[in-house]
Order: C-alpha cells, then sequence, then structure tokens
C-alpha cells in the first residue's frame, strides 16, 4: 500500500540535483535535506522550505527602468525589485510592487 508519507518522499528524493527553471538546482545536504543552490555557481540560499529572495540581494529601481511606457504610470507608487544571487549576481526574479510592501514571498517546496 502506498501512502501520502511515502509518495512525497519519493518525490523529494527525486527532486534531489533537480533544476527549478534557470536559477536554481535543489540538493540533498549531509543530512538528507533539500537545499537550494545557485544553478550558477552554486551558491546556497538555505532549506527548500524557505523562498531564496530571503538570502538574496535585492535592488529597487524605477519601473520606468523596465519600460519607458512605465515613465507615464504610476512611477511614484511602485517599484520594480529585482533579486540576484549574493555570489554571482545571477538575476532570477523581478517584482513590482508598491513602495513599502514586504518582499513577494513565491515559493515553498518542502
Amino acid at each position: 500500500m502506498v501512502t501520502g508519507s511515502s509518495v512525497q518522499e519519493t518525490a523529494a528524493r527525486e527532486l534531489a540535483d533537480a533544476g527549478v527553471g534557470d536559477a536554481f538546482v535543489l540538493r540533498r545536504d549531509d543530512d538528507g535535506a533539500l537545499q537550494v543552490d545557485c544553478a550558477e555557481c552554486g551558491h546556497r540560499y538555505g532549506p527548500a522550505s524557505r523562498d531564496p529572495k530571503v538570502d538574496a540581494v535585492m535592488e529597487e529601481r524605477s519601473i520606468a527602468d523596465l519600460s519607458p511606457l512605465n515613465a507615464v504610470g504610476m512611477v511614484e507608487r511602485l517599484v520594480a525589485r529585482h533579486y540576484y544571487c549574493p555570489s554571482c549576481a545571477l538575476l532570477f526574479a523581478v517584482n513590482v510592487q508598491q513602495h513599502g510592501d514586504p518582499v513577494m514571498l513565491e515559493w515553498r517546496l518542502a
């Protein structure tokens, strides 16, 4: 009989050393915990249960930097947040949010 737990364990094992998009690789650490690494340089962001943005370098830029058409929009109200690997500066996410909003966490894999 296959239980929900064993299905999750099998899926987690299959994720080891699996790519997540072009920016991340999932690997098991020495204790078997699933970790998120940069696909470019191998920087360890931390456990897969935490969004890599928490450990990234973040730069806030004007939305007008994304497109000249945005210059006529809500430039004072919105910001483009760029998230980079702290070791190799690989850009892995850009979120457009209101100034002062908390970081938009988008994943939790484990």
